[in-house]
């Protein structure tokens, strides 16, 4: 062994130390800068400068100052001089950060010594070790413990433990506070703890707990307890079982939660919901429930009786537009989602016309309807309420009212109001590049003769095989209509003077051919028809009107059974009307 020590004392003698220390230095493992007092570098080893990520060239020039984090730079000079001061031989540790090239910083656990020359010191030895991973992982298991920290003080948890060695069960504050015992109060005996369970709750809490020791690694339960004032609460309590490797019990961490209030927050809400049901089911308008997916959660008895629909039951999550059918009353197809409507314009969607229901049992109903939207606190729609009323046998009446107000009661034609309405209309919808419309004043001949002889009942027969006449001769895009009297207008649209005359000229000719027999009489009448192009220079009805009856004069003046047009068939201008003495007709 001797023989050894010798050969190795031999090998260091041969070597030139400044080498060996270069050597060791170079190679090291940690980071090595050898500087001045005045704060010059004079050498930085490889492992420093792969730390800092700068050349040795480059920390040589810049010295390490200015790589010194600068809320780090005081205390370094301040230690510095410190242990200048007090005479130490030793040397002295720090941990500093330093900026490297890239701008991330390096933490460095470091070791100073100083080299003295007769005494007095000339150069420092910086020994520094990267921490940066060992900083960084105890940041971050810093920010998770006050994360954990907040989230159970957020929570409102109380903690607690138990080492089954001992059996002595431990609380934290908030535990002390759920459970109403003043603060290390709690003496850490189980049964005490059991003793403040609700009595009905013991027998299930032992039975879970036993449970829960013997075959499983978690606990969970729900009970009440009765704090020493006699106030009950609700708890939830949570555990976790640590065991070893032969699955022996070593400890328990758990928690308990006072969630009394949302036990009672729930009670209300279902307290309040079902009165809603019990609201909805007991109205007589039918109510359906969607959700947020227009499919159907709720269907009150109207709903099902109205849809067809055998059971609430089998509705329930169906989609709506399968349940509750709906058409279009103008084109026939099916009519638009009410709760994509509600959803897509964020408003009540409101129908109290236009639509009609296929009831699943065969029938069909004029309905109203109406969809409003369920909402969150925060605005947000979570669903739908579709209420609607059957309004078949109103809305038959009032159609019915509306018939009789725009149509003539006897032959059932739009009457007067209505025809001067729509002459109105089309007069205004007739613009520069668009076809031509005619207006045809019809009156009939020897119509008194009729109602003199055979009286006003056969009078009015006639009106009617009149008023078939000429519907029948015109397409359903016209206005047949009875004016007063004998008198009837047809608004042809679409046509011009040619292709009315040849409308005219059917119906007079279908008039003069009808044999009317009324008891044992026979009578034949004529018609004479006025015709005026309705075009782009048409002014108003007052003029149009007259123009036509100009016209109807003019064919009675031509001899009866005539089709006239204005302004075509007129020689010497306008005929003279023998109403233009001021009882012309009245239109309006």
């Amino acid at each position: 062994m001797q023989a050894g020590v010798h050969y190795q004392s031999d090998l260091l003698t041969g070597l030139d130390p400044a080498a060996l220390l270069t050597n060791i230095m170079e190679n090291a493992a940690i980071g090595f800068v050898i500087m001045t007092f005045d704060g010059r570098i004079l050498s930085a080893n490889r492992a420093f400068t792969t730390m800092i990520g700068f050349s040795e060239a480059e920390i040589l020039e810049g010295g390490l100052d200015i790589h010194t984090h600068p809320d780090d730079y005081p205390v370094t000079i301040d230690s510095f001089h410190q242990f200048l001061a007090s005479g130490e031989t030793h040397g002295y540790q720090l941990e500093r950060r330093y900026i490297r090239k890239d701008g991330s910083i390096l933490h460095a656990l470091g070791a100073v010594s100083v080299h003295r020359a007769a005494g007095q010191p000339d150069i420092a030895i910086l020994q520094l070790t990267d921490i940066t991973a060992q900083k960084q992982a105890e940041a971050r298991n810093s920010a998770l413990h006050q994360r954990l920290k907040l989230a159970m003080e957020a929570s409102g948890a109380g903690v607690w433990d138990v080492d089954f060695a001992d059996g002595d069960y431990h609380w934290d504050a908030r535990m002390h506070a759920i459970y109403g015992v003043a603060a290390g109060a709690f003496s850490g005996h189980l049964d005490d703890w059991m003793d403040m369970i609700h009595s009905a709750d013991v027998a299930k809490v032992h039975e879970d707990w036993r449970y829960a020791k013997e075959s499983s690694s978690h606990f969970s339960a729900e009970y009440r307890i009765i704090r020493h004032s006699g106030e009950v609460r609700h708890i939830k309590a949570l555990a976790q079982f640590v065991r070893d490797d032969k699955g022996a019990l070593l400890r328990a961490v758990g928690t308990n939660w006072d969630v009394s209030d949302y036990k009672h927050l729930n009670q209300e809400i279902l307290e309040e919901k079902e009165r809603l049901r019990i609201t909805l089911a007991s109205i007589g308008e039918a109510v359906i429930c969607t959700d947020a997916l227009a499919n159907v959660t709720f269907m009150n008895a109207a709903a099902v009786a109205m849809t067809g629909i055998a059971a609430a039951e089998m509705a329930i999550g169906q989609p709506l537009v399968e349940v509750l059918r709906l058409i279009d009353e103008a084109t026939g197809d099916p009519a638009p989602n009410p709760v994509g409507q509600c959803f897509a314009h964020e408003a009540s969607h409101y129908r109290a016309s236009g639509i009609f229901m296929l009831s699943h049992a065969g029938g069909v109903y004029d309905i109203q309807l109406s969809a409003a939207a369920v909402r969150r606190s925060d605005g947000e729609m979570i669903g739908c309420v579709v209420v609607f009323q059957d309004v078949t046998v109103h809305r038959a009446a009032q159609k019915k009212i509306t018939h009789n107000a725009q149509h003539d009661g006897l032959t059932g034609l739009p009457n007067r109001a209505t025809f001067q309405a729509k002459l109105a209309q089309t007069i205004e919808e007739t613009v520069p590049g668009s076809g031509p419309h005619a207006l045809c004043y019809i009156d009939l001949d020897r119509f008194k003769t009729v109602n003199d002889t055979g009286g006003h009942a056969a009078g009015d027969a006639l009106l009617k095989e009149i008023a078939k006449i000429i519907a029948l001769s015109c397409s359903k895009k016209d206005v047949p209509a009875r004016l007063g009297g004998d008198e009837f207008g047809l608004i042809l649209r679409n046509v011009g003077a040619a292709e009315a005359r040849a409308v005219a000229t059917r119906i007079v000719d279908a008039v003069c051919a009808m044999e009317f027999r009324w008891e044992s009489m026979i009578f034949r009448v004529g018609a004479s028809v006025g015709i005026t192009e309705i075009a782009n220079d048409s002014s108003d009805s007052a003029v149009v009107l007259h123009r036509a009856d100009l016209a109807c004069y003019s064919a009675k003046s031509s001899g009866r059974r005539c089709v006239h047009v204005y302004g075509i068939d007129d020689r010497d201008g306008e005929a003279e009307s023998p109403w233009d003495d001021g009882k012309n007709l009245n239109f309006g």
